[in-house]
């Protein structure tokens, strides 16, 4: 669900209402696809402050509206999952505007003049970019379950026959064996920005980091010079987020976090409630059967393939 501020200046042109937006350091969307009106977005990038930013648009309202005549008004939202700074930031834009141009505006949640109400953030500045890469793992992970075909139905009518072996020249499970690396690359990007992120906030880990030795060679030296890269990239290079034992030492060793621990539990997945770290390790093994040596499961169903995301989102929920 959204929050939507509609502001309906008392005295504003279109270029005051630009300059206003351009002062709260919105920029301005040279492609919008509404005639008539003016687009723009927000998004702070530091210490991951916003999730999804805050959408504005400037735009001609409706001569002898309910709001009174004016020349342009100015459309504000936050979408779903909006951060407390993006919401404040929203706030703020309108009663800035009401201060320099007077009018009104009208919140779709509660009415006439009434601000979007903040709860406070506690989440710390890691608390917030692991919960966005967690956000970003589960939306694409939701999104390919979505999108998984169904077996071909001549060929899966012959499952538990005895003609079940000529299911297995499906193409469609071909494709299911396809996706697994799609699963373990999931798992390897949250866990290596999850490391990445608590080794720049930690401030432990940062008293660690001054007392490494370790070298680094001269072109990730530039990169890091030029800000293509940072040392926590650096670092993360270090160790393998494919590898349960690579991984158990990068977060023991940084941040005594126990990952075996952690494994060594049993969740349900589908119907099942296995060991988390059996399930792993055979994704893993599976993952590397198909990127190195070119192996098929032909006996994969959709069924299997969606308990093997399942066990990701599972596993990236641990705590």
């Amino acid at each position: 669900m959204s929050v939507e501020l509609t502001y309906y200046p008392k005295n504003a042109s279109e270029r005051d209402l630009d300059q206003h937006l351009r002062e709260f350091e919105f920029t301005r969307n040279e492609d919008s696809l509404v005639p008539d009106s003016v687009d723009y977005g927000w998004f702070e990038t530091e210490d991951y402050k916003s999730f999804v930013g805050v959408e504005a648009t400037i735009f001609t309202p409706e001569t002898n509206g309910p709001h009174g005549d004016c020349e342009v008004a100015l459309h504000t939202r936050t979408r779903a999952g909006a951060s407390f700074a993006d919401r404040d930031c929203q706030n703020r834009i309108i009663r800035a505007a009401r201060k320099k141009f007077g009018g009104s505006f009208y919140n779709d949640w509660n009415g006439k003049n009434r601000y979007i109400p903040l709860d406070p953030d506690r989440r710390d500045t890691a608390a917030r970019g692991i919960f966005i890469s967690y956000q970003v793992v589960t939306e694409r992970i939701r999104a390919v379950k979505y999108a998984l075909p169904d077996p071909t139905e001549s060929l899966e009518r012959l499952v538990g026959t005895d003609l079940e072996y000529l299911s297995t020249i499906d193409p469609v499970r071909v494709l299911y064996n396809a996706l697994v690396p799609f699963a373990v690359a999931a798992l390897e990007h949250f866990f290596c920005q999850s490391f990445k992120i608590l080794l720049k906030y930690d401030p432990e880990a940062q008293l660690k980091l001054k007392e490494q030795s370790r070298k680094i060679e001269m072109p990730q030296v530039i990169a890091i010079r030029d800000g293509a890269e940072s040392v926590e990239d650096a670092v993360a290079d270090w160790y393998s987020f494919q590898n349960i034992a690579s991984i158990h030492k990068a977060f023991h060793e940084w941040f005594a976090i126990d990952f075996w621990k952690l494994l060594r539990r049993r969740r349900k997945i589908g119907r099942r409630l296995p060991m988390l770290e059996k399930q792993l390790n055979s994704v893993i093994g599976f993952r590397h059967s198909v990127i190195h040596r070119f192996e098929l499961d032909q006996m994969l169903r959709k069924d299997e393939i969606n308990e093997i995301f399942d066990l990701v989102l599972v596993l990236i929920r641990l705590r």
